[in-house]
């Protein structure tokens, strides 16, 4: 089973209506996440999430690549 890890350190904004938040980054196999909530959110290209009225802002995650226009993703190193 593939769990979710915290990546430490790394931390996202977010934005939901009009209200900003800081978020942990946490990742599940190349996937990243940011917590919401009780659960977790994935974050998409065009800094869109699954939440379609909620996206990502910044992001700066240690070994999480971000290219424009890309969805995020973790690379073990």
């Amino acid at each position: 089973m593939d769990l979710f890890h915290e990546i430490p350190d790394g931390m996202v904004i977010l934005r939901t209506k009009g209200v900003f938040k800081q978020a942990k980054v946490f990742r599940r196999g190349a996937d990243v996440f940011a917590a919401h909530g009780s659960g977790f959110i994935r974050l998409l290209q065009h800094s869109g999430t699954t939440i379609p009225t909620t996206h990502w802002l910044d992001l700066d995650a240690q070994n999480v690549s971000h290219p424009v226009g890309r969805a995020p993703t973790w690379n073990a190193r």
